[in-house]
């Protein structure tokens, strides 16, 4: 009882600590959702047409839903960001205590953009998938299609999910779900608005927070050809300089081609498993996946560190004496240089400040060897559980019980 009420007070402070900088720290961390959530939602109302549904959409539909909780004001704001972490954390805290505190440790050093975007849903839904996969896999399955159908990168949770024990049944409602959601979507909307954002995400330009940006920042800061521009269609500062539209559409290609070849290798990897998956893999997996996704990304944008909550759950749960504590070392160091740029030092930074503009470089250096490192741990330990099932022992997986394989 004493634990319970310790780790819901350590909740209740940092959910305090986080509304209070969103609030109350310079330059507006809560900006998208006091105007730019509210005008999208009343777009909707107003007859303009519903973003992802009946008009095309900067994300996918479903994130009308957080958006919505947006558009009242940051009270029913916070609200839903308790109820949605609440359940988040309960969850995680059932399975494996340290697991859920560290998450909370995790969005301190983060700060305010933590909670103060659409990602806090699909970060507490990931966590639900984290502590549902085993024990519920329908249920994980079915989260899984409705983070991806509000943003695009819980789709790594379903590629990791992959190597779990109850792969198949995850899969099969995940992919039932998402198809389901988008399939209503068209039959309301249309083809092109439902899939709208995939067009809006090409033709965007490299994002100064992104850690393609850093070249160019630094020939800005320098006095070279590049400079900061303010993108007003998307509401955004990118780079513009030499051959930053050329890497832009290359940076999309690479990211593509990464994920595919990962997820080309998880798969093969479950192909050639007839024993048991070894937990600690699903901690490994959704670090390199994600970090794929934010450093080959010519967005960028600070609340992408915020989907690293997610496997820094199961990088707990699923403790790895060898990769584990590095790998959180670096989320940890990644979060806090987030947290000192965005909001404190931005709009120096966003003016070429030296300072935050070498705290952000550090920031981006970190993610680029998180991501080698990451990339390096998962592969590493593929081969190494593909090695040791080629033994005499090996086990085969009937989706409910591993049991010695038949000769």
């Amino acid at each position: 009882m004493k634990d319970a009420v310790r780790d819901w007070s350590l909740f209740a402070l940092v959910h305090v600590i986080l509304i209070g900088e969103n609030l109350f720290a310079p330059n507006g961390p809560l900006g998208d959702v006091l105007m730019t959530y509210p005008q999208w939602i009343a777009q909707g109302f107003t007859g303009g047409g519903w973003q992802g549904i009946t008009a095309p959409g900067v994300y996918p539909m479903l994130a009308l839903i957080p958006m919505f909780f947006g558009a009242y004001g940051w009270g029913l704001w916070f609200l839903f960001v308790l109820i949605v972490n609440g359940v988040a954390f309960g969850l995680a805290r059932s399975h494996n205590v340290p697991a859920a505190l560290a998450w909370l440790g995790f969005l301190t050093l983060l700060g305010p953009i933590a909670v103060g975007r659409i990602d806090v849903f699909t970060v507490a839904l990931g966590a639900a998938v984290i502590a549902l996969a085993d024990s519920h896999p329908r249920i994980a399955g079915v989260l899984i299609a409705v983070a991806t159908w509000v943003k695009v990168w819980p789709i790594v949770l379903g590629l990791s999910a992959l190597l779990t024990t109850r792969a198949r049944s995850i899969a099969l409602w995940a992919t039932v779900t998402a198809t389901a959601i988008g399939t209503m979507g068209v039959a309301f909307g249309g083809f092109a608005n439902v899939t709208g954002f995939l067009g809006d995400q090409q033709g965007r330009g490299i994002q100064v927070e992104s850690v393609s940006a850093t070249p160019w920042l630094w020939d800005a800061f320098s006095g070279g050809f590049s400079a900061v521009m303010f993108n007003s269609e998307l509401l955004t500062f990118e780079i513009s300089g030499n051959s930053t539209a050329e890497v832009a559409a290359a940076l999309t290609l690479i990211e593509l081609l990464a994920l595919l070849a990962l997820s080309s290798r998880i798969v093969l990897h479950r192909v050639r498993m007839v024993g048991e998956i070894t937990t600690h893999i699903l901690g490994l997996s959704l670090t390199t996946l994600i970090t794929v996704l934010i450093v080959f990304n010519k967005v960028g944008s600070p609340q992408f560190v915020s989907w690293l909550g997610v496997p820094v759950i199961a990088l707990v749960l699923h403790w790895h004496h060898r990769w584990s504590p590095i790998l959180l070392g670096f989320i940890g160091v990644i979060a806090l240089l987030t947290h000192i740029v965005y909001p404190y030092a931005y709009f120096d930074f966003l003016s070429l400040e030296p300072i935050p503009l070498a705290i952000i470089t550090v920031r981006n250096a970190a993610e680029f060897v998180l991501c080698g490192f990451a990339v390096y741990a998962l592969l590493s330990e593929l081969r190494l559980e593909e090695l040791a099932n080629e033994g005499p022992n090996r086990r085969v997986i009937d989706e409910e019980r591993v049991v010695p394989e038949r000769g």
